[in-house]
C-alpha cells in the first residue's frame, strides 16, 4: 500500500478546468473541491475520505492542473507529482479529446511509480470521444471512461473503473518493519 492509511488512496489528474474537482464531488455527493471557471482554482492537494460503493473506504485527491503557468503554477504542479508515489490509483482526467505533453508527461510519471491509472474523457456532454484519444488509450494500454458531470452524471461507469484497475496491495497495511522481513525469514535478537 502505497497511502499512509489502510485504505486506498486514488489521484485524480489532468489539465486545468478539466473537470476534475467536479468529478472528486460527483464521487462524494458532495461540495469537498472548490469549482469555478477560473483556471488553477485548486492550488494544493485536496484530501477526501469517502466511502465509495464496491470499494469501501478510500481517500480521494484533487489536484492542480499539470499545464499550470508562472512560478506559482511551477510549484502547483511539483505538488501534483509529488502526490504520485502516495497513491495506488490515477484518474488521469481528460476534455475535449486534448491529449498532448502535459497528459504524457502524467503517464510517464505513473509508469516510473507503477501506479495504475486509466483515463476518463470528461464533458463528453460538449465534444464526443474522438477516434484518436480512442487510439491513443489503447495505445498506451488503458481503458477510456466517457462521462459528463453535467449531464446525467453516472458514477457508476468511474466507480466500475476503479474496481478494475485498483491493485490488491491497495488495501495491505504495511508492517513496521515494511518488506524488509519476510515470513518465514529467521531474525536474530542480541
Amino acid at each position: 500500500m502505497k497511502g499512509r492509511e489502510n485504505k486506498p488512496h486514488i489521484g485524480f489528474f489532468g489539465r486545468r478546468n478539466n473537470g476534475k474537482s467536479s468529478l472528486i464531488n460527483i464521487l462524494a455527493a458532495q461540495e469537498i473541491a472548490i469549482v469555478s471557471e477560473t483556471p488553477g482554482t485548486t492550488t494544493d492537494p485536496v484530501k477526501k475520505s469517502m466511502e465509495i460503493p464496491g470499494i469501501g473506504p478510500s481517500v480521494l485527491i484533487d489536484t492542480a492542473g499539470i499545464d499550470d503557468t508562472g512560478s506559482l503554477g511551477k510549484l502547483r504542479i511539483e505538488k501534483t507529482l509529488g502526490t504520485i508515489p502516495n497513491i495506488d490509483l490515477a484518474i488521469l482526467v481528460v476534455a475535449h479529446n486534448i491529449f498532448g505533453e502535459p497528459e504524457l508527461k502524467l503517464i510517464e510519471e505513473f509508469r516510473r511509480f507503477e501506479v495504475p491509472f486509466f483515463l476518463v474523457h470528461n464533458k463528453s456532454d460538449l465534444e464526443k470521444m474522438s477516434d484518436a484519444l480512442l487510439q491513443k488509450a489503447q495505445e498506451y494500454k488503458t481503458e477510456i471512461v466517457p462521462f459528463s458531470t453535467i449531464e446525467s452524471p453516472d458514477t457508476n461507469l468511474i466507480i466500475a473503473a476503479i474496481s478494475r484497475h485498483m491493485p490488491p496491495t491497495a488495501w495491505q497495511k504495511q508492517g513496521l518493519l515494511g518488506d524488509l522481513v519476510k515470513y518465514g525469514d529467521v531474525v536474530l535478537l542480541i
